[in-house]
């Protein structure tokens, strides 16, 4: 008799560790997809009004979101209008965890300069093509 109860005990203790196991697996898995959903959306809205410009990084942090950016210093106007996205973007609701968020620009790197006409490939040794 005892043992048949100990057994029972056992495997309902099993059985609400799997369960609670799989709720917290859903529950992550739900906290990822919101995270990549509004990473997606900034991207899209910046990429719809911007152009590709910069790629936004979202996540979650201590129940505000962070966006990191690598923007273009060297042009403010432009950094501005990510800024004004990035706030309208966040501004909207609809997402689950809506709430504070932070923003975090570092410094693109530079773009590279095209090569002057007066320098040669140095595998043909014809002038090297400007990029358009």
């Amino acid at each position: 008799m005892m043992t048949g109860l100990l057994a029972t005990g056992m495997i309902g203790i099993l059985l609400l560790g799997l369960i609670g196991s799989l709720g917290l697996a859903e529950w992550a898995q739900r906290r990822r997809d919101t995270r990549y959903a509004r990473q997606i959306a900034l991207t899209d809205a910046i990429h719809c009004e911007l152009g590709a410009v910069v790629a936004p990084f979202v996540t979650r942090r201590r129940g505000e979101w962070v966006v990191s950016m690598r923007v273009p210093f060297d042009r403010p106007a432009t950094v501005a209008a990510i800024l004004s996205v990035t706030e309208r973007a966040f501004a909207s609701t609809g997402y689950p965890g809506d709430g504070p968020y932070r923003i975090t620009l570092t410094p693109a790197p530079r773009e590279p300069r095209p090569a002057s006409a007066g320098v040669s490939c140095p595998a043909t040794g014809k002038p090297a093509r400007l990029a358009a």
